[in-house]
C-alpha cells in the first residue's frame, strides 16, 4: 500500500508549533530557527491545501482545521514513540551525565542520586560544575545550577521552591526536558529543593 503522507519534519514542526502556539517555542524544542519552523509549517499547509493558522502580531492562533488536525497527529507521534520503544526499549533509557552545582548539591542528600533506585536508571554520572558550556558541547546531558543565564537556545526548566534564594535552574538542550530521564531528575530535585525551602 501506497501512503500519500506529508513529510515527517513538516509534521513535527506544524505538532510542536501547535501545541506551543508559537514559532519559537517550536523552534527551541526542535533545535531549530523560528524561521525553518515556520517554513516547515507553510509548506505543510500548502501540501495540504489548508491553512493551520492565523499568524498574529502577538503569536500564532490555530484555525478549525488545525485544531482538528493537532490531537491526531500528536496521538500518531505517542503511538510511533510506543511502537519504537517496544522493539528498541533502550532507544529512549540512555542514563544521563550530569552537571551538578556545588550550591545545589548542598540542597540535596549527600548520596544523590544513589539514595533513590529510579534516578540510578536515568544517571550514569555525575560532573562538578556551573558551566553551561558543557551542556553546549555535549559533555553533560544537562546542568542543575543556581539561577543564572542567559542560556541561549537551550532550554531552561526552573524548578521552584518556596524562597527565591533557592532557585534552581535545569539546563539542557532542546526536545530533553521532556524525556524520562529529565522527568525523573526534576520530579526527585523538586521534592528535596521543596523540603528544604
Amino acid at each position: 500500500m501506497t501512503y500519500r503522507l506529508p513529510s515527517l519534519n513538516t509534521l513535527r514542526a506544524f505538532e510542536a508549533a501547535g501545541r506551543h502556539l508559537s514559532f519559537k517555542g517550536a523552534a527551541d524544542e526542535l533545535g531549530l530557527t523560528p524561521g525553518a519552523v515556520s517554513q516547515q509549517v507553510k509548506k505543510l499547509e500548502g501540501s495540504l491545501g489548508v491553512a493551520l493558522f492565523r499568524r498574529l502580531p502577538q503569536g500564532l492562533l490555530m484555525t478549525r482545521e488545525g485544531e482538528d488536525y493537532l490531537p491526531q497527529i500528536t496521538q500518531v507521534f505517542e503511538d510511533l514513540t510506543r511502537a519504537t520503544e517496544a522493539i528498541a526499549p533502550d532507544i529512549n533509557s540512555k542514563k544521563f551525565r550530569v552537571g551538578l552545582s556545588p550550591k545545589v548539591r548542598s540542597l540535596l542528600p549527600a548520596n544523590w542520586p544513589h539514595h533513590d533506585r529510579t534516578l540510578q536508571h536515568h544517571i550514569r554520572d555525575l560532573v562538578e560544575t556551573n558551566d553551561v558550556d558543557l551542556v553546549r558541547t555535549n559533555e553533560v546531558d544537562c546542568l542543575i545550577r543556581p539561577g543564572g543565564g542567559p542560556y541561549g537556545r537551550l532550554t531552561l526548566v526552573i524548578i521552584q521552591s518556596a524562597t527565591a534564594a533557592q532557585e534552581v535552574h535545569f539546563v539542557c538542550k532542546p526536545g530533553l526536558s521532556d524525556c524520562r530521564q529529565s522527568k525523573a531528575i526534576l520530579q526527585d530535585m523538586a521534592q528535596h529543593i521543596a523540603a528544604r525551602a
